[in-house]
């Protein structure tokens, strides 16, 4: 019964509409940086442009920000987005996934350019923050190295060293999920790349990987992986890297 309610709550989420923005570029006013794509509401139950949005973050805090068309799609007007920036002391690579909620609101997940969540404000103050840092660090992300054979669905002994990494899955990551930085600069490629990943038995899907400034993750294909493996939050994942642009991966569910 567990498993149903947990997997009922993943299909919800991927009902949800959702994009996501690196804030990489040398003005983060531009209208790049304040565009919504119009496919983002084609889910809404607003039948027409809402005039403004919420945006609310983890921690619970929301910003107001004014809407106005452009080009067929709708831009964040400016003066609301910059107060969301600044009051978050956004604008270092940061990686931002928005997700329609309804009735108007977006819920935007927040990530440093080193890909660890912020979960809550952060302190102007270098220590405060350096601390913060610290205390957002997922503690079970591992690295390792296992012996696999030739069947690269088990695991068992050869001459093949398998990179894996583990973490456990939370919200933000049922829509993309973001690769530890030290095994991505060791195993993943500097470009974008299309992986396979498996799961024990060997079914395929197919995860397009994207390198940016600081931040490396699993993009376009990674929701779909999602709902067929029937992720929760909480589950633990640990992926093997069993070929270059090639994974297993291998999920304990939280609830089991």
């Amino acid at each position: 019964m567990a498993r149903n309610i947990a997997f009922g709550r993943i299909q919800e989420d991927m009902n949800k509409t959702s994009f996501f923005k690196i804030l990489a570029d040398e003005d983060l006013s531009s209208e790049s940086m304040r565009l919504i794509p119009n496919e983002f509401w084609r889910r809404s139950e607003c039948k027409n442009l809402p005039p403004k949005v919420t945006l609310k973050v983890a921690w619970e805090s929301s910003w107001t920000v004014n809407l106005s068309p452009f080009m067929g799609c709708y831009l964040m007007e400016r003066k609301g987005w910059e107060k969301f920036l600044n009051d978050n002391h956004l604008g270092d690579n940061e990686f931002l996934t928005f997700t329609n909620e309804g009735n108007n609101c977006i819920t935007v997940d927040i990530f440093q350019k080193n890909c660890i969540e912020i979960l809550k404000p952060l302190n102007t103050s270098s220590s405060n923050v350096k601390n913060e840092e610290m205390s957002c660090v997922d503690p079970v992300i591992v690295e390792s190295k296992k012996k696999v054979d030739s069947n690269v669905y088990g695991a068992s002994s050869s001459s093949f060293s398998a990179a894996t990494f583990s973490l456990t899955i939370k919200k933000s990551h049922l829509t993309v999920l973001s690769i530890p930085v030290t095994f991505a600069k060791e195993h993943m490629p500097n470009a974008r790349t299309k992986f396979v990943i498996h799961d024990p038995k060997g079914k395929p899907w197919e995860v397009v990987y994207v390198p940016s400034n600081g931040s490396k993750l699993f993009s376009s294909g990674w929701r779909f992986l999602a709902n067929g493996y029937g992720l929760a939050v909480g589950d633990l994942c640990t992926f093997r890297l069993v070929r270059p642009r090639e994974m297993v991966l291998e999920v304990l569910h939280a609830s089991s």
